[in-house]
C-alpha cells in the first residue's frame, strides 16, 4: 500500500508544479513504480555552498563571504512503452534574474523516443544543447564544485554556470562505440517567458544547430548523461568528441532571439557587456537590432583508468573557439580546459587549469554608428584570463552525501570598480557593467558544498 501512496503523491506534487523539470543524471533516483508498462523514479538534490574571496575594492572591504544554497531541485523520470521521459525543477536560487528574486524554473523536460533503427531515437523537448563535454557535465557528478571559467563563454548556462538547455528536437545514434546527435534548438535559452500565439512579426534567420559525434568506451550512460567521475571504475572508460553549433538570429518583435533571455544564461560570446555588437541598433526605430551569426567548434576528451585498488585516475581535456557576426562587427573567443585527479578509495584530489581568451574587440561599450568605430570603456582582450583550481573531495555516501573543498585561483581576472559602490568580479557578474574602470587583478577564493542527493 506505501508505494501506490508514494506514487500518488508524487504526481499530485507533479500537478501543483505543472513545470517542474530534471536534469540529467547517473543515478536512478528512489523508483516508487516499475512494471511490464513502465517505470516511474522521483529524485532530488541540494547543495549548501559557501565561498570567500579577496577583490581589491577601494569603496568597500577586500574580503568577502557568502553562504547560500547552491542547487534545490526535485525531479522526476523513467519510462512508459519503451519511451524514456525525465523532468527536473529548479525550486529557487540559481537564477541570476534581474530582480533577484526566489524562482521556479524548467530545467528539463523532454521524452527519448526510439525509432525502427538500430540504436537510434528521437528526443523531444527541452534539454541540453549537445555542445562541450563540460557543459553537458551533470554538476552533481562534478570533481569541483562548479564549471570552469572556460565554460563560461560557451555553455548555454552561461556563468549562472547551470549546463545550457532549450528547446528542441534531436536526433540521436549509438552504434558500437560510435556516438553522435544533431539537433535543432530554438535559440532562445530554457524556460523563456514567451507565448508563441502572440504572433509577434518576426524576420526568420536560421534556428541553432549542433551536432556533436565521437568516440565512447564506457566513459558515459549518454551524450546527454555525462559525469567528470565514477565511483564504479573496472577497466579503463574513454571518450572523445567534437561538436560545432551555428546559429542565425531571427528579428522577433522589437528584439532578436540571441538578445532575448530572461535568466541571465547568455555564453559570455554573446553577452551584451562582453559583445559592444550584438544589441547595436543604430538608425530608425523601433529598433534596428542586426541579425547576426553565432558559430562554435570544439572537441573534448576524458579517460578514467583503475590503478589499484578502488584507486582511479581521470583526466579531461578540451578546446573552445567560436564568434560572432553581424553588419556592426564581430567579435571572438577562444577557451580551453585541462584537469586531472586521483582517487583513492572515498577521497578524490583533482587540479584544474582553464584559460579563457576574448577576441580583441571584445569589451565594454558599444559601436559609433556616425564614427564607425567601436567606442569602450575598456576592452577586455588580452591578456588571457587564468584558472588554477586545487580540490578534495570526501565521499561520504557516494555522490549522494559528499563533501567538496576547492581553492580557485584567478589571474588577469576582470574586475569592474563601480564609482561609489564597489568592485565586481566580472566572471562572477558579468552583466554588473556601470560607470567606472576595468582592471585586470589577481582573485583568490576558497569553496566549500556539501551535497546530499538522492
Amino acid at each position: 500500500m506505501k508505494e501506490p501512496l508514494a506514487a500518488i503523491a508524487a504526481v499530485f506534487l507533479g500537478g501543483l508544479l505543472p513545470h517542474s523539470a530534471r536534469a540529467q543524471t547517473a543515478d536512478p533516483g528512489v523508483t516508487l513504480i516499475s512494471n511490464d508498462t513502465g517505470s516511474f523514479s522521483v529524485d532530488g538534490r541540494f547543495q549548501l555552498f559557501g565561498l570567500a574571496e579577496n577583490v581589491p575594492d577601494s569603496v568597500r572591504n577586500n574580503d568577502r563571504v557568502y553562504l547560500f544554497n547552491k542547487e534545490t531541485r526535485l525531479g522526476v523520470k523513467g519510462s512508459y512503452k519503451g519511451i524514456k521521459y525525465e523532468t527536473q525543477v529548479s525550486l529557487g536560487g540559481e537564477e541570476q534574474t534581474s530582480s533577484n528574486s526566489p524562482t521556479l524554473s524548467l530545467l528539463d523536460a523532454y521524452a527519448d523516443i526510439p525509432v525502427p533503427v538500430r540504436g537510434a531515437s528521437i528526443m523531444a523537448g527541452q534539454f541540453r544543447i549537445p555542445y562541450s563535454r563540460e557543459a553537458l557535465t551533470d554538476t552533481g557528478y562534478m570533481t569541483y564544485t562548479d564549471r570552469s571559467i572556460a565554460s563560461d563563454a560557451f555553455n548555454w548556462g552561461g556563468p549562472s554556470n547551470e549546463g545550457g538547455r532549450d528547446v528542441g528536437l534531436s536526433a540521436n545514434e549509438y552504434r558500437g562505440k560510435f556516438a553522435g546527435t544533431v539537433g535543432v534548438f530554438a535559440g532562445g535559452g530554457r524556460d523563456v517567458n514567451v507565448n508563441p500565439t502572440h504572433a509577434l512579426p518576426e524576420i526568420l534567420g536560421i534556428p541553432m544547430l549542433v551536432a556533436r559525434m565521437g568516440y565512447e568506451n564506457g566513459a558515459d550512460q549518454d551524450i546527454y548523461h555525462v559525469t567528470q567521475n565514477s565511483l564504479d571504475v573496472t577497466k579503463t572508460e574513454t571518450a572523445a568528441f567534437v561538436n560545432a553549433l551555428f546559429m542565425k538570429d531571427s528579428t522577433v518583435g522589437h528584439s532578436t532571439v540571441l538578445n532575448t533571455d530572461p535568466t541571465g544564461d547568455k555564453p559570455l560570446l554573446i553577452d551584451p557587456n562582453w559583445n559592444p555588437y550584438i544589441a547595436e541598433e543604430p538608425g530608425d526605430k523601433p529598433a534596428n537590432l542586426a541579425d547576426g551569426d553565432l558559430y562554435m567548434v570544439g572537441g573534448d576528451w576524458i579517460e578514467r583508468k583503475p590503478v589499484g585498488d578502488n584507486q582511479v585516475l581521470t583526466g579531461e581535456t578540451e578546446f573552445d573557439w567560436g564568434g560572432y557576426q553581424n553588419g556592426y562587427g564581430g567579435v571572438h573567443m577562444t577557451a580551453w580546459r585541462a584537469q586531472g585527479s586521483y582517487r583513492y578509495h572515498a577521497w578524490e584530489m583533482g587540479l584544474r587549469y582553464a584559460g579563457l581568451l576574448p577576441g580583441r574587440t571584445m569589451g565594454v561599450g558599444s559601436y559609433n554608428s556616425t564614427t564607425g568605430i567601436l567606442d569602450s570603456v575598456d576592452l577586455l582582450n588580452s591578456p588571457v584570463i587564468d584558472e588554477i583550481t586545487p580540490s578534495v573531495t570526501w565521499y561520504i555516501h557516494g555522490h549522494n552525501v559528499k563533501l567538496v573543498g576547492e581553492a580557485p585561483l584567478y589571474l588577469n581576472m576582470p574586475v569592474m570598480h563601480q564609482t561609489g559602490v564597489g568592485s565586481y568580479v566580472l566572471a562572477d557578474l558579468p552583466d554588473q557593467i556601470s560607470a567606472g574602470t576595468i582592471t585586470r587583478d589577481f582573485i583568490p577564493e576558497v569553496r566549500g558544498m556539501l551535497q546530499f542527493m538522492f
